[in-house]
């Protein structure tokens, strides 16, 4: 893996860890996860995912989350594994 996909990966990694322990709005999650997205190499459905799972937990930020098909929960579960698949690829 690169340089520059390890350095953005773990930016991604920090600031889920900190969106977790309730000290990063989603706002500010989903921000960092997108500028930091820009620095990766990765296959193109690596991006399209991503940027599927963000757009699902601003969503699940924005409604209630009885009034979403998802929860926020579960999207954080699933931007962990996105990491853990990105640093293998």
């Amino acid at each position: 893996m690169s340089a520059a996909n390890t350095q953005a990966l773990a930016r991604m990694r920090a600031a889920l860890d900190q969106h977790l322990a309730g000290a990063k709005p989603v706002q500010d999650l989903v921000r960092e996860w997108r500028d930091a997205g820009r620095a990766l190499t990765l296959p193109p459905v690596y991006g399209q995912a991503m940027e599927e799972l963000l757009r699902r937990l601003e969503m699940s930020a924005v409604f209630a989350q009885d009034s979403c098909s998802f929860s926020s929960t579960a999207v954080t579960d699933q931007l962990g594994r996105w990491l853990d698949k990105a640093a293998t690829a």
